[in-house]
């Protein structure tokens, strides 16, 4: 009889070794598609979310208020955005005080249900909840507001995102009011009294949400644009999360150009979901010791970047997505528009287009 000669313990070590790097290697080749695919997951739900404010903005006159992200599907006001006459009711007008009393601005997501959304599209492709921050003053004292702001509910609309709504910062008027029915339509306004004298289009101009580049460390240059620096042109300065130019008045001259920053900030908070809060009304917080970049997008506003009156947010590619303990670990996916964008895409006769 023959003999049959088997694996030594030495070959079956190698065989397995083999198999082990031929698995790991094809995890490893996986990975970044994986990553890719919950990328576009988050881009599209955004790309959604969007074009449903858009929709808002032409039937309201103004952006919606935050929904509450630490509601559970059984709270009342689950998914809508937090009104005036109850914070958990769904029910009344928006009123960001009303939101800020409830909770906080860090408890700010989208309110799928108030911009008719389906729920799918409220969490980006990690499945936590996309943060929504419209420009209001709970961001900062000196930040304008594109929400209603209304003190009694049923009462008058106070700020709104119409065309002409935020001439607030001119010499002959002292207050923004969103009055469509009796603001001017024409593209532009010539006279002068009531609403100042211009000859271009005049768009919102406010002190909205700043918006900078990361950096290694931080965050840098401005990407908005600001209302600062140039009194009587388009915006030529290099603000940044440090520094920023003085901010200037809104002239016949510039106010197509400055005063330009983003009317509304999109987080996902990405693979790592550090400071997101999930479907069922939990939150995955940032541990002290990692990433202080991130922390610029955790909604507390001790932590936005930027000084006053120029407090923000920050957008950036990833980085270190290996390391979630170094100090510059960033995986959040921001998107934001400019006030003039969102109108601009209004179509005639809506955001005050004539």
């Amino acid at each position: 009889m023959s003999k049959q000669r088997g694996f030594t313990l030495i070959e079956m070590a190698f065989v397995v070794a083999i198999v082990g790097l031929m698995v790991g290697g094809g995890l490893f080749a996986i990975g970044p598609v994986l990553l890719q695919a919950k990328v576009s997951q988050t881009n599209n739900s955004m790309d959604q979310i969007e074009a449903a404010l858009v929709l808002f903005a032409i039937r309201n006159s103004r952006l919606p208020c935050p929904a509450d992200g630490s509601l559970t599907n059984t709270s009342a006001g689950y998914g809508s955005e937090v009104t005036q006459s109850n914070a958990g009711t769904p029910t009344g007008q928006c009123n960001m005080a009303a939101f800020n009393a409830a909770a906080t601005t860090t408890n700010s997501v989208i309110p799928w249900r108030s911009l008719g959304l389906d729920e799918t599209f409220s969490v980006d492709g990690w499945g936590n909840r996309i943060s929504y921050y419209p420009a209001n003053a709970m961001l900062g004292a000196t930040i304008g507001n594109l929400v209603d702001n209304v003190t009694t509910a049923g009462g008058t609309q106070s700020y709104c995102l119409s065309r002409i709504s935020q001439q607030s910062q001119t010499t002959n008027r002292s207050a923004a009011v969103c009055d469509v029915a009796n603001e001017p339509v024409a593209p532009t306004v010539t006279t002068g009294g009531t609403y100042g004298t211009y000859t271009v289009a005049t768009y919102p101009f406010n002190n909205y949400i700043a918006v900078y580049a990361t950096t290694a460390t931080g965050c840098g240059a401005e990407l908005t644009q600001p209302n600062t620096d140039n009194s009587n042109a388009a915006y030529s300065g290099a603000d940044t999360c440090t520094g920023v130019t003085a901010q200037v008045t809104a002239t016949n001259s510039n106010v197509m150009y400055d005063g330009l920053r983003a009317a509304y900030v999109l987080i996902s908070h990405g693979p790592s979901g550090f400071y997101a809060w999930n479907k069922a009304g939990g939150k995955q917080f940032l541990p002290s010791s990692v990433s202080t970049i991130k922390a610029y997008n955790s909604g507390v506003v001790a932590n936005l970047a930027g000084t006053a009156p120029n407090l923000g947010f920050v957008q950036g590619s990833f980085k270190n997505l290996n390391y979630r303990s170094s100090t510059d670990y960033f995986d959040d996916i921001v998107r934001w528009r400019s006030p003039a964008y969102i109108i601009q895409n209004c179509g005639g006769s809506a955001c005050g287009n004539p």
